[in-house]
């Protein structure tokens, strides 16, 4: 069996244009295994920061085995990336029927004050929100910059980065 047969036989690839911002792949967990756990109900997001490691992910999926296994390669490796502040990145669906998603990538010192939970930072760096439309994303995002702004200091540098074409 291989995940690209079944667990991840639909999945889309979402590029930023940014150069620096991390690529994800979203897998369309099927209806039988989708569930509360997923964004939205049903979406795997995983944050793939470079080609080789793309490449490598695509081997893991396409790897035959004897019984499925969760697509989590990449969840628990740290991250290679260093930002110098709170960073958002806005995705945009390059295909109908796909969700936005917003990823925040945490710089070292505030990632290192959320630890107390192991799956709370994916790559120990990254959170993920998904929306079902652009409207909720830039409605999350408002969010998230209130909750920064009221619990972090003031010196805590924000960048956000929204996709080219929704700027």
């Amino acid at each position: 069996m291989r995940l690209t047969d079944h667990i991840a036989a639909r999945r889309h690839l979402y590029r930023h244009p940014r150069p620096f911002a991390p690529l994800l792949m979203v897998i369309d967990i099927p209806r039988t295994l989708a569930g509360d756990g997923l964004a939205l109900g049903r979406y795997y997001p995983v944050i793939v920061e470079n080609e080789q490691e793309l490449g490598e992910f695509e081997d893991f999926l396409s790897a035959d085995r004897d019984r499925p296994v969760p697509p989590n390669l990449l969840d628990h490796r740290p991250s290679s990336i260093e930002v110098p502040g709170v960073t958002f990145f806005e995705f945009a669906p390059s295909e109908p029927g796909w969700p936005w998603l917003l990823l925040c990538q945490w710089p070292a010192q505030l990632a290192g004050q959320l630890d107390s939970d192991p799956d709370l930072l994916a790559r120990g760096a990254y959170t993920t929100e998904t929306f079902a439309s652009r409207r909720e994303l830039l409605a999350g995002v408002t969010l998230l910059l209130g909750m920064i702004d009221k619990t972090h200091p003031a010196h805590v540098f924000l960048r956000v980065c929204p996709m080219a074409a929704q700027a």
